[in-house]
């Protein structure tokens, strides 16, 4: 596919301290092998500067849509999923920088095989600053092993929202649910469609740790395999559990070696997921919008 159609999208929430970085990132990206369409900026009810800023970008690309109510990312999603032109979209959270001009490139290149219809790349957490954010940063290790050593990274941990891109002959499919997992949605979705889903190392963005207890635990509730699972077996299944099972020996062993070098990080926040467990399948069938909103990641 040369020359492929690129739309990239945003669905954003009071992301005003990073909003005009993001979207700068993606204006500098090198146009290689396809051509930037549009960049679409779905606010989703912001109550801080984020539209201000994004409008103060004076490119003719990019579309800001806003409504003024908060209705989710799925919801946005949505929108996404049905308005934008592109051969492919891309979409990135909001709170994220791109490493590099070739991101997008590096997402783009596996649309050549023609099964390919979701593409997901390497979101990796900026360096810690503190014993608390160190500690988080042992279960991003433990996750990213996963991530790279089972299927070469073509699997459901490889599929993160911060940076993903899907075909529109699967995206025009979709129609979103209100899930807080939206990326292990698309994922399955993409499978149960028998449809090919690649992963990408080399496309990289960083985010930001939660500085917090009670950010941490938000992002808990909506990406911890156990929340996954739980959430989403009514749609899929018994592929839910295939999809997210790690060989036991391979995850003590992830954890071992993440222990060796940071044991006390690990035994902080093994404790304070142990504490967790118990309410995962209580926030998941009681879920609320606003539950899930962690500042300290903006």
């Amino acid at each position: 596919m040369k020359n492929i159609k690129v739309s990239v999208g945003l669905s954003v929430f009071n992301e005003g301290n990073n909003i005009a970085n993001v979207i700068r990132d993606i204006l500098h990206q090198k146009q290689e092998g396809w051509k930037l369409m549009e960049v679409l900026v779905f606010d989703d009810g912001s109550n801080d500067s984020t539209v201000k800023k994004a409008k103060g970008i004076n490119n003719r690309l990019l579309k800001i849509v806003e409504d003024g109510t908060k209705k989710g990312k799925t919801y946005r999603l949505s929108q996404m999923f049905k308005t934008f032109k592109g051969e492919v979209l891309v979409m990135f959270d909001g709170d994220v920088r791109l490493v590099g001009e070739n991101v997008i490139t590096k997402l783009v290149e596996s649309f050549n095989d023609p099964f390919t219809m979701l593409v997901g790349g390497n979101s990796q957490p900026f360096s810690p600053k503190n014993f608390f954010q160190r500690a988080v940063y042992t279960t991003f290790s433990v996750f990213y092993r996963s991530r790279i050593m089972v299927r070469g990274g073509n699997n459901i941990f490889g599929c993160t929202g911060s940076i993903l891109a899907i075909r529109n002959t699967l995206a025009r499919k979709i129609m979103m649910p209100s899930v807080i997992n939206e990326d292990a949605y698309i994922y399955l979705y993409c499978l149960n469609e028998k449809y090919k889903f690649s992963y990408q190392d080399k496309a990289r963005v960083m985010y930001k740790l939660p500085s917090n207890l009670g950010d941490y635990i938000r992002q808990a509730f909506r990406s911890h395999p156990e929340a996954v699972g739980i959430e989403l077996k009514k749609y899929f299944g018994s592929r839910v559990d295939r999809e997210l099972q790690r060989p036991m020996s391979f995850y003590l062993k992830s954890v071992l070696i993440t222990m060796w070098t940071q044991p006390f990080e690990v035994l902080f926040i093994s404790f304070i997921n142990i504490l967790c467990r118990p309410f995962y399948g209580i926030i998941s069938s009681r879920y609320k919008l606003s539950w899930f909103t962690a500042a300290s990641t903006h």
